[in-house]
């Protein structure tokens, strides 16, 4: 059966074991493997010619009907009502499939859902299965793969301008997700749960001073984030430039999310130990500590941001962009470091990337829409949480707790929402791809396209 994408425009076409008729030749060669050809081909998938069996002394067989609930029910024969005994093809069952009610409205931006999903591939032998053009598929790009390749993803997507660039990422499979997981958690455990535990608990349950919290608090706070950020810088000075930005071999060229990092941390700890140095500790100023990271963070992508959309040239290098050249969205470069260093991608990501952006401007408009929708509703998180820990109407223990917990919370909720986003986002843009509307699938190798205002 040949292979039916879920939201596909390409008409279903049987095969040709099913359609072909008795007595018409057959155009298609001899299968070149006849044992997977002979088990591939079942009694509930070779028509039965009424007549035939007759003649032998045998009952007519009819094919096997599938269950209601399974996948694949939509797409096998079923039988025919008309008296000659022909089974229907599969076009036409997908057709009665399309037209079925689903049970279940979704939104345009999604693919057609069908109760039945395709036929699996292994069902037709490989003679039997329609001819179809070769590809590099850019999501199988590997670090040994980098080693031995002659070009980059950049220059074989510009010399196929039809495809559009799959990333060499994804969060439904492989152990790079687990890393960027594992990570998160531990990020969380350590700047969020454990100062508020260390805190009320050692505050309220054993009456120990606050100074002697804070020196405990200070001593294990953000040991996985220092450590992260070490093997970050370590992987980008490597003589090996493969976790490094494109456009550069320098052992010295950090990315744009080190020299973030690096500022949110020199905040943080400087709040950290202004605030708990004192024997009679300043907790307003320890309560500042979470808030900095919104403001470091979502100052400099807000920042980045409005550079790009006011076309203002870079002023030196961010990540792969160069000096003087054009500033991509911030969300952009937060995407290429994370994923090329943290999730160890490398290069191959690097350049899968820009090649997505340069190519599809339905991906450009969702990149400088997660640029606002992080960089904005942080500053005003921040802002509201600096109130909080600064007047003196709210009390010290309660500003603490709520300016180390609103933050975290804050991340996981527009994170949930980011992914529904983006999904929805990609769906319409693999739609729009294949159905042929994109008016301008490439802009070139030297020239970016700033997405409209939303």
């Amino acid at each position: 059966m040949p292979e039916v994408r879920r939201g596909s425009n390409l008409n279903v076409q049987s095969d040709t074991i099913l359609s072909e008729r008795p007595g018409e030749p057959n155009d298609l060669p001899s299968p070149t493997r006849p044992l997977q050809q002979s088990q591939t081909q079942s009694a509930d998938r070779v028509p039965v010619v009424k007549g035939q069996q007759e003649q032998d002394g045998q009952q007519p067989q009819q094919p096997r009907r599938p269950s209601l609930g399974h996948p694949s029910a939509s797409l096998r024969i079923h039988r025919s009502n008309g008296s000659n005994g022909e089974a229907s093809s599969p076009g036409n069952a997908l057709d009665r499939a399309e037209s079925a009610p689903t049970g279940r409205r979704r939104s345009s931006i999604f693919p057609p859902i069908i109760p039945a999903d395709p036929a699996p591939r292994h069902s037709v032998s490989y003679a039997q299965r329609p001819e179809a053009n070769a590809y590099y598929d850019s999501r199988a790009g590997t670090r040994k793969e980098w080693k031995r390749r002659a070009r980059t993803l950049e220059e074989y997507y510009e010399d196929n301008p039809d495809l559009l660039p799959q990333l060499p990422f994804s969060w439904r499979h492989g152990n790079r997700r687990w890393r960027l997981w594992v990570f998160a958690f531990l990020v969380f455990v350590d700047a969020s749960a454990v100062p508020i535990a260390l805190y009320y608990g050692m505050k309220y349950a054993g009456h120990v001073e606050e100074w002697i919290i804070f020196a405990v608090v200070t001593t294990i706070w953000g040991g996985p984030t220092y450590l992260e950020f070490g093997i970050r810088t370590l992987r980008l000075i490597k003589k090996e430039h493969f976790y490094r930005p494109l456009g550069t071999t320098s052992r010295w060229c950090a990315d744009s999310l080190t020299w973030t990092s690096s500022l949110a941390i020199f905040v943080l700890t400087a709040l950290f130990i202004i605030g708990s140095a004192p024997h009679d500790t300043w907790l307003r100023v320890v309560a500042m500590a979470a808030p900095s990271i919104l403001w470091t963070l979502g100052g400099a992508l807000l920042a980045i941001t409005l550079m790009h959309r006011y076309k203002i040239r870079a002023p030196f290098r961010i990540s792969s962009t160069a000096k003087g050249e054009e500033v991509l969205p911030g969300v952009y470069y937060f995407i290429e470091d994370t994923l090329a260093v943290n999730a160890r991608c490398g290069r191959p990501y690097r350049e899968a990337l820009a090649a997505r952006y340069r190519a599809s401007p339905r991906f450009r408009e969702m990149l400088y829409e997660q640029s606002l929708f992080w960089s904005i509703p942080a500053l005003i998180l921040a802002l509201i949480l600096t109130v909080i820990a600064v007047i003196p109407w709210v009390p010290e223990n309660w500003s603490y707790g709520v300016c180390w917990v609103a933050p975290f919370v804050w991340a996981f909720i527009w994170g949930c929402i980011t992914i529904r986003w983006c999904k929805a986002r990609m769906v319409r843009e693999r739609l729009e791809w294949e159905a042929g509307e994109v008016s301008s699938k490439t802009l070139g190798s030297g020239s970016t396209v700033s997405p409209s205002p939303v």
